[in-house]
């Protein structure tokens, strides 16, 4: 089941992002004395606060967190922004991620409808296995020095 992460879930959700900053191909954040666990912590806390939104599955085998933001142009947008969209490798390829994306898409119509946010992005890793995204159109692609 997919739900609304809450404080008692955040140790999951640490860990969670952990081995997601482990998998992300990025050879600083591949370093695990990089990962600040305490700081993690506070920014997932703060988005279950209200910052933004964490959603998870029951037993933790994936996540997706939101965080809405000012637009940099202009700071009377706000955007949500897709921070962390991670699968336990032993359930990718499955209907975990796709309900996680459904969740995040329910909760981002929500959010618009009530005017809270005006702009949504979504995000892809390279190594993703998702092509494209419904609703949603590329916009740019990201490249990383480093």
């Amino acid at each position: 089941m997919i739900r609304l992460a809450n404080k008692y879930d955040l140790d999951a959700c640490v860990e969670m992002m952990r081995q997601y900053a482990f998998e992300s191909g990025i050879d600083a954040l591949s370093d695990t004395t990089a990962h600040n666990s305490e700081y993690v912590s506070n920014l997932l806390l703060s988005l279950i606060l209200g910052r933004g939104f964490i959603f998870i599955d029951n037993q933790h085998r994936g996540m997706i967190a939101g965080i809405i933001t000012p637009n940099i142009w202009c700071n009377s947008v706000l955007e949500l922004r897709e921070l962390a969209w991670w699968i336990h490798p032993d359930f990718r390829n499955k209907t975990i991620g796709g309900k996680l994306f459904l969740a995040f898409n329910k909760k981002a119509d929500e959010l618009t409808k009530q005017n809270r946010v005006k702009l949504v992005y979504m995000s892809l890793m390279k190594n993703s296995t998702v092509q494209s995204l419904p609703g949603y159109r590329m916009i740019d692609s990201t490249f990383l020095k480093g």
